[in-house]
């Protein structure tokens, strides 16, 4: 999918996906998103990469990632 922009602040991703912002931070924590990736820290503020955060998505739904 294409988006109008790639990089969006934290709560913009949160109102657009449903998903929660712990849920985020637990991802980085765990090395599951990798800043630089599908998010990174601009002057204290964690940004997503939308098109990243999509692929993700997409990677842990795939069949063979469920077979790993």
């Amino acid at each position: 999918m294409s988006y109008p922009v790639q990089w969006v602040k934290l709560k913009k991703y949160v109102e657009l996906t449903g998903d929660s912002a712990a849920s985020v931070h637990a991802r980085r924590r765990a090395g599951k998103w990798l800043d630089g990736t599908q998010c990174k820290v601009v002057d204290d503020m964690l940004w997503i990469n939308l098109g990243a955060a999509e692929k993700w998505i997409e990677m842990w739904g795939s069949p063979s990632r469920a077979q790993a």
